[in-house]
C-alpha cells in the first residue's frame, strides 16, 4: 500500500471536513464581539481608530488586522457565519500547509505528511479553526516567520530575511507584542546553540537591519496612530495593559475560565491543556519532548528550531500567573505537530515502540476528551445536559477511535492503526459539526431574537440585558441593529423598563426575579431558558 497517498487523502479529507463548517453558527461571543466591531469599521468608514458601537469610550485591546479581515469578509459575503468564519478556516488550512513545508526541511516525506496529519487532526486547532480571532492569525503568521527564517539561514538570500520580518509584522498587527516576544528569543537561542557548535549556516547583521527596519515599517504605523488619536490609555494597554504584560500578570477572563487550580499551579493547569489540545495524539507528547531533547543536542537545525519554538511558547504561558486559557498554547502546535511527526514516523517501523504510546493515549485521551465539558465551567446543569447530548456522538466517535487504535496496534499493524485514529477523529470533528448544525440553533436562536426586535424597534430604543451577561451580550449584539447594554442591578433594569420602550433580554434566573414586576410581552422564548420581552404597546 502507497502509505504517502493515504496520509495525503485523510490530511485532505481533515480539510474537506473543516471547510464544511464554515456555515455553522458562531459558539463563541468574542467572534460576535469582533464582527460587531467590523460592522461598525463598514458603516462608519473608520479603519484606523477602531470601535465599538455600543461602548462608548471604549480602547481596541486588539491590533486590527483581524478586524479589517472580517470588515473585508463582510462586505464580500454578507454578515452571514460564513463571512465571519471562512477566511479564518482558509488561514488554519494554510497553517496545516506550512507545517508540512517546515517539516519537509528536516524530514523525509512521509513523516512531513504524519505532521500535516498531526496539527489538521489536533483538537485544539480544529477547535479553534472555527472560532475567528486572532490566535490562528497569531500561528500562522509566527509559523511563516519561522520558515522564512530556516530558508534564510540555509540560503542567506536577503529576501528570506524581509520576508520573515513581513510575516513577523503581521503576527503583531494580529496580536501584538506577543509575536515578538516569542519570535526575539526563539530565534537567539537558535543563534546561539548553532554557533557554539560550529554549523554553517547564513547570518549577515546588514541583513538583519534591513528586515529590521522593514519589520518596524509593517508594524508600527498603526500603533503610533492609534498612541497619537487615543493617548496613554492606547499605550498602556498594548504594553504594560491588557495586551501587554498584565496578561501574564493577572487573570483577566475571571475565575470560570481554565482548570480550577489553587494559585502556582499554572504548570500543571497548562500541561493538561496542552495534552487536551493533542487529543486525540496526547500519547505522543513523550516522543515529541525526546525528539525536541535529541534536536537541542545534535539534530537538524528545523527540528531544534521546533524544539525551542514548542517549549518555549509552552513554558512562557506555563509559568506566568494569568488566564488559564488553551487557545494561548495554539502557536506551539504546529512545532509539536513537526516534533510528533518525527517520532510517529519511527515508531510505525517498530511496531513495538508505538504501543507505549497506544496505552497513554487510550488511557488519558477518552477522560481528557470528556473532560473538555469540565473546562469550559458550565454551572446551569439543564444547559450542560444539552451540549452533553449535542456532544455525545462526537465523543462516542472519538473513544471508538482510540479504543481501536490501541487494539489494531498491539495485533502489530502500526500504519493501519494510525490511520484508523486519524479518521476515527476526522469523523468525530464531523459528528460534532453535524451535532452544531441541527442542535445548536434550537438552543441559542440568535437570529430568531434579533429578527424579532428590528422589527419592532423604533429609533432611540435599547435592549437590556439582565442576567448573566457577558455572552449573550455580545451574541444579541451582533445581530440587532439598537443599541444592546448590559444591566448592572435589578433595580436598573426595572427603572429603564418603567420610563419608556424597551426590550428586556432576561436570563432564567432574573426571568423568575422580575417576571412578576414587568407587565409585557413576551418575544421569544428559548430553550435555555432565555426570554425576550417588551413593553411596547404595540406588541400587546
Amino acid at each position: 500500500m502507497d502509505w504517502k497517498k493515504v496520509w495525503r487523502s485523510i490530511v485532505v479529507a481533515a480539510c474537506v471536513v473543516m471547510l464544511a463548517g464554515a456555515p455553522l453558527p458562531q459558539i463563541d461571543s468574542v467572534t460576535a464581539h469582533y464582527a460587531k466591531i467590523a460592522k461598525h469599521v463598514l458603516e462608519s468608514g473608520e479603519w484606523i481608530t477602531l470601535r465599538h458601537p455600543n461602548r462608548p469610550g471604549w480602547i481596541q485591546d486588539k491590533p486590527p488586522l483581524t478586524i479589517w479581515l472580517l470588515a473585508f469578509s463582510i462586505r464580500l459575503l454578507g454578515g452571514s457565519d460564513v463571512a465571519l468564519r471562512l477566511w479564518h478556516l482558509l488561514m488554519t488550512l494554510a497553517l496545516v500547509i506550512v507545517t508540512y513545508l517546515i517539516a519537509r526541511l528536516a524530514l523525509d516525506e512521509e513523516a512531513s505528511l504524519l505532521a500535516a496529519l498531526l496539527v489538521v487532526t489536533f483538537a485544539a486547532v480544529f477547535y479553534l479553526s472555527g472560532m475567528p480571532q486572532q490566535d490562528v492569525p497569531l500561528a500562522l503568521f509566527l509559523a511563516l516567520a519561522f520558515y522564512a527564517y530556516l530558508i534564510y539561514r540555509r540560503d542567506g538570500r536577503i529576501r528570506h530575511a524581509v520576508l520573515s520580518a513581513c510575516w513577523l509584522a503581521l503576527a503583531v498587527l494580529s496580536k501584538g507584542l506577543i509575536a515578538p516576544a516569542v519570535f526575539g528569543p526563539v530565534v537567539g537561542a537558535e543563534l546561539l546553540l548553532a554557533r557554539r557548535r560550529g554549523e554553517p549556516g547564513c547570518w549577515r547583521w546588514g541583513h538583519a537591519a534591513v528586515a529590521g527596519v522593514v519589520f518596524l515599517a509593517v508594524a508600527l504605523p498603526w500603533f503610533v496612530v492609534g498612541a497619537l488619536r487615543q493617548g496613554m490609555p492606547f499605550v498602556e494597554t498594548f504594553t504594560t495593559g491588557d495586551n501587554g504584560l498584565a496578561r501574564f500578570l493577572r487573570p483577566f477572563l475571571g475565575e470560570r475560565v481554565g482548570p480550577r487550580l489553587p494559585h502556582g499551579f499554572s504548570p500543571l493547569a497548562y500541561l493538561a491543556l496542552l495534552m487536551i489540545g493533542m487529543l486525540p495524539w496526547t500519547g505522543l507528547l513523550p516522543g515529541a519532548a525526546t525528539v525536541a531533547a535529541h534536536s537541542l543536542g545534535r539534530g537538524p537545525a528545523p527540528l531544534r528550531l521546533c524544539g525551542l519554538w514548542g517549549g518555549f511558547v509552552f513554558l512562557m504561558f506555563a509559568l506566568s500567573s494569568g488566564d488559564r486559557v488553551l487557545r494561548y498554547l495554539l502557536p506551539a502546535f504546529p512545532a509539536l505537530a513537526v516534533l510528533g511527526g518525527q517520532s510517529l514516523a519511527s515508531m510505525v517501523d517498530e511496531p513495538r515502540r508505538l504501543r507505549a504510546t497506544a496505552v497513554m493515549s487510550g488511557a488519558l485521551g477518552i477522560p481528557l476528551w470528556a473532560g473538555l465539558i469540565w473546562i469550559t465551567g458550565l454551572e446551569n446543569v439543564p444547559l450542560l445536559k444539552a451540549y452533553l447530548r449535542l456532544a455525545a456522538p462526537s465523543l462516542a466517535t472519538m473513544a471508538l477511535a482510540l479504543v481501536a487504535f490501541g487494539a489494531i496496534t498491539f495485533r502489530g499493524h502500526s500504519r493501519e492503526a494510525v490511520a484508523m485514529l486519524a479518521i476515527g477523529a476526522v469523523l468525530s470533528y464531523a459528528a460534532a459539526y453535524g451535532a452544531m448544525a441541527t442542535g445548536y440553533r434550537r438552543l441559542w436562536p440568535w437570529p430568531e431574537v434579533a429578527g424579532a426586535v428590528n422589527r419592532l424597534s423604533r429609533e432611540g430604543d435599547r435592549v437590556l440585558v439582565m442576567g448573566s451577561a457577558g455572552a449573550e451580550v455580545d451574541f444579541a449584539a451582533y445581530g440587532i441593529t439598537i443599541p444592546v447594554l448590559p444591566a448592572r442591578s435589578d433595580h436598573e433594569f426595572l427603572v429603564a423598563w418603567q420610563s419608556g420602550p424597551l426590550f428586556g433580554l432576561l436570563s432564567p434566573d432574573a426571568y423568575a426575579r422580575l417576571g412578576t414586576q414587568v407587565d409585557g410581552t413576551v418575544l421569544v422564548r428559548m430553550p435555555t431558558g432565555w426570554v425576550l420581552i417588551t413593553n411596547r404597546y404595540c406588541c400587546r
